[in-house]
């Protein structure tokens, strides 16, 4: 009887501190801090630059505004728990995995993705399906200011050049190149919008250089499983002297 109590304790013991494990972090500052230390390269001077209040939900962007290069964070809360990820630069090819990148990253990997860090947030905030819906929503829309429909505007990828600021630091491109990529990604686009049932959507984030695809693999009603693909759409080329 005493070997059963001790059992049952131990199996308490190790669910209790699961579930404290999945509840996030009690402040916005401890969740940042536990993402600068594990990702030393993102720069320590941040501010919040933007905030979306969503009932029992928000989303955060910090970043240094005085910096052109840099590397945001992402905080999440829910009743007063948070949760913070990395929004790396696509200098970090390897945490946004992209699919139409052949280089070599050139900086240090960050040896995690965007797709793994979203999981986890869903995990560490008990995310219900509604509820992480509304976050993709309001984060693609409101924070990132991301364009979606993308099938119905063709112009978008034809012969147009995404050139930023920051690509330089890692990537030189020629101009035939990158406009044979974005029109692959469109092409891609267009041949998903044709398929009955539609599970995924896409986002164009012209600010960052990248065009995210969210797929739903749920098919139970109350089931949160998904998939997330990222496609590199900047562009850096010399300026011709004429």
């Amino acid at each position: 009887m005493k070997r059963i109590t001790s059992i049952l304790i131990l199996l308490f013991t190790l669910i209790s501190c699961r579930k404290e494990n999945n509840l996030g972090f009690n402040s916005s500052e401890e969740s940042t801090q536990s993402v600068l230390k594990k990702f030393p390269m993102i720069d320590k001077k941040l501010e919040k630059v933007r905030k979306l209040d969503l009932d029992s939900l928000s989303i955060t962007l910090y970043k240094n505004p005085e910096k052109e290069d840099y590397d945001e964070i992402l905080v999440f809360e829910k009743k007063q728990k948070f949760y913070s990820i990395p929004f790396f630069s696509n200098m970090y090819f390897d945490y946004w995995h992209f699919t139409n990148e052949p280089q070599p990253q050139l900086y240090p990997k960050t040896n995690t993705t965007f797709e793994k860090q979203m999981k986890t947030l869903v995990k560490e905030l008990n995310l219900r399906p509604e509820e992480f819906q509304l976050i993709i929503k309001e984060l693609m829309g409101n924070i990132l200011n991301t364009e979606t429909n993308l099938y119905l505007k063709p112009k978008i990828f034809e012969n147009y050049i995404y050139s930023t600021y920051r690509v330089d630091k890692y990537k030189i491109d020629e101009s035939d190149s990158c406009m044979i990529r974005t029109k692959k990604i469109f092409n891609h686009i267009m041949d998903e919008s044709k398929k009955i049932p539609q599970y995924n959507q896409f986002f164009l984030d012209s600010e960052n250089g990248r065009v995210y695809e969210f797929t739903n693999d749920s098919r139970k009603r109350g089931e949160l499983k998904f998939k997330i693909k990222t496609y590199r759409i900047d562009c850096f080329s010399y300026i011709l002297s004429i």
